[in-house]
């Protein structure tokens, strides 16, 4: 069988597998990216008077009505066109197809570590080479632009920024992923700033706000973190008009539900839910954070409005995650992303802080 030969030894793992379904109900569960308030109630009482007699069609190719809706959820920021906007399942779907568009065997991607693996391994999957400039422990894991600046060359055809990283949550400005852009323009470099933990900082902290300055930005949203609807798998990009073009050519159409799209109009209606998914998030991380520090934990580079945030131990030869199983705590464990060891754990921040805490006692 004629399979690509840089598959043969890719292995990809995937955190999704931290589930422990058999002791679910005893475990407090801080490892997947779950929006910790649920889905909005909005959304889910949609979801019961929805016609469901309809599910015999396919959707909309065109994803029309939920594409205007997102124009016009972002009309405040940048002046956006329906045909910037492209749906998927998840901003996984979309990077899939960005992927589709740029890399090929030997392709170079820039990128930084720690941060989301899964967009590494699908690199890797279509021959692409992953290079990455470290964040640094002794510097509680902080980003800093210069040094992936410094880095940027001609020689690459992609730029991956998580923002807010995954794992440790914090939040790169603004005006760093701006001269990112910049610089990257003038090597003829796309940079894709994926927001998938955007919505629990603000619409004033995204890239989209740049949309209109630069032809090599690509922006991409999650309905899964802060509208709470992970289960329906719907995301989005915003492309330059000129980009967006070929994703229409790597695309398979039909690629999310009808009832996903229809709740996903829904949620973006309900921009309340998300002011008080942050303004919890905050309160609750906070109180985490502080009951976890003068103890022998490592409290990472954070935003306190981002659900996220990467938890270390002193004792480099403690497997964290182990030992926060042991007391019915589940995370991520630091195994999972380049550049950490197993003694840090990503933790998604509980809707009580307290519960955290109380099983560490």
């Amino acid at each position: 069988m004629k399979i690509k030969p840089y598959l043969k030894h890719l292995v990809r793992e995937c955190y999704l597998e931290e589930h422990l379904a058999t002791k679910q109900q005893e475990l407090l569960n801080c490892s997947l990216g779950v929006n910790p308030a649920g889905a909005p109630e909005r959304v889910v009482e949609a979801a019961k008077q929805y016609k469901w007699s309809g599910i015999c069609y396919y959707p909309d190719h065109t994803y029309k009505d939920l594409r205007e809706r997102i124009v016009e959820f972002w009309s405040s920021y940048a002046d956006l066109e329906i045909g910037q906007i492209q749906v998927s399942h998840g901003v996984s779907g979309v990077l899939e197809r960005v992927t589709k568009i740029f890399v090929d065997p030997g392709s170079r991607v820039l990128g930084y570590i720690p941060q989301w693996p899964d967009y590494e391994a699908d690199v890797k999957a279509c021959g692409g080479k992953y290079e990455a400039v470290r964040l640094n422990s002794e510097e509680s894991f902080k980003f800093h632009a210069g040094r992936l600046v410094a880095k940027i060359s001609k020689e690459y055809c992609l730029i991956y920024i998580d923002n807010p990283n995954n794992p440790t949550g914090q939040v790169i400005s603004l005006e760093e992923i701006e001269e990112i852009v910049r610089q990257a323009q003038g090597k003829e470099v796309v940079v894709v700033i994926d927001e998938a933990y955007g919505d629990f900082t603000g619409k004033e902290n995204s890239a989209i706000g740049l949309m209109n300055r630069y032809g090599n930005l690509v922006v991409l949203r999650s309905f899964s973190k802060g509208f709470g609807i992970a289960g329906l798998r719907v995301g989005y990009g915003v492309f330059p008009p000129e980009l967006s073009q070929y994703y229409d050519k790597v695309a398979f159409p039909c690629a999310v539900s009808t009832v996903s799209c229809y709740l996903a109009r829904v949620a973006l209606s309900d921009e309340d839910f998300l002011h008080s998914c942050r303004e919890g998030t905050q309160r609750e991380k906070t109180k985490l954070i502080d009951g976890l520090r003068g103890k022998d934990y490592l409290i990472s580079e954070t935003s306190k409005s981002c659900q996220i945030f990467l938890l270390g131990h002193k004792d480099r030869d403690l497997n964290l995650k182990e030992a926060l199983l042991d007391k019915g705590i589940l995370t991520v464990g630091g195994g999972e992303f380049r550049n950490l060891g197993n003694n840090y754990v990503r933790v998604n921040t509980p809707a009580k802080a307290e519960e955290f805490l109380t099983r560490l006692e």
